[in-house]
């Protein structure tokens, strides 16, 4: 392997760490804001839990108002029952008396509903309250290992970038230029491996007589296709795969190349 080829090999292993140190740096502010909104959302469903619950019990008390209202009533009309003067004044009073008597047991019913909606919402908001509780333990913990990580990307990527600088001092010029502007439109990837006859990149078939000058790593090929610099290592061989005999390397458009 040409030694330009081994340097660019090692300044792509470095561009590849210091772009995943740069997402990891760039996903932490997201992570936190994530982190955030979660809590933002615990809060909210406790407020709500919280608001339904008091509604219940303002309901409730209202209902008990009304209760003692329509009771006061029954009782008044019992007590002139009592000092009624003729039939048909003693008829109304006792209608008036079971009108409100029904009254007061529509309104006991519902207040019973109220009592069993005042649980229910009660445990919500116990529930909701716990897991704002389990969600801020839990958050606390996130955000110290996204800010720890990002701290450690922080000088990671300070040690990468101190390291390219070295290397590419030892590289070519014009090379370090392709090599760049490849792994520019190549989404960060400016060198691959050649398998099989094949760029093992954008697995497009390379010509024979490339593919032969590669192998033979005299000089810089760049893939066609996807014009990213090429690199050959032989293909590990099996325990009792016979040894090259140092010929001309087969050509790969060949059956079973």
């Amino acid at each position: 392997m040409l030694p330009a080829i081994t340097s660019l090999l090692a300044l792509q292993d470095l561009e590849t760490r210091a772009e995943d140190a740069r997402r990891r740096l760039a996903d932490a502010p997201v992570k936190i804001v994530a982190l955030d909104a979660k809590l933002a959302d615990a809060t909210q469903s406790l407020d709500a839990a919280k608001a339904a619950l008091a509604q219940s019990r303002a309901a409730k008390q209202d209902l008990e108002k009304e209760a003692s209202v329509a009771q006061q009533r029954v009782s008044k009309y019992k007590e002139q029952l009592m000092q009624a003067k003729d039939n048909k004044q003693f008829h109304a009073l006792q209608h008036e008396i079971t009108t409100f008597s029904a009254e007061v047991d529509r309104i006991e019913g519902i207040e019973l509903e109220r009592m069993l909606e005042i649980d229910e919402r009660a445990a919500g908001a116990k529930a909701a309250e716990a897991t704002l509780a389990a969600d801020k333990k839990s958050v606390t913990a996130e955000k110290a290992a996204i800010t720890a990580d990002a701290a450690a990307m922080k000088d990671t990527l300070a040690q990468l970038l101190t390291a390219r600088a070295e290397l590419v001092k030892t590289i070519e010029p014009r090379l370090l230029a392709t090599f760049e502007m490849v792994a520019k439109g190549r989404k960060g990837l400016g060198i691959a491996r050649a398998v099989g006859g094949l760029c093992d990149a954008c697995r497009v078939r390379i010509r024979p007589h490339l593919y032969n000058q590669l192998r033979a790593s005299d000089q810089i090929i760049q893939c066609e296709s996807c014009v990213r610099i090429l690199y050959w290592i032989p293909e590990p061989q099996a325990p009792d795969a016979p040894v090259a005999d140092g010929g001309a390397p087969p050509d790969p458009a060949a059956p079973g190349a």
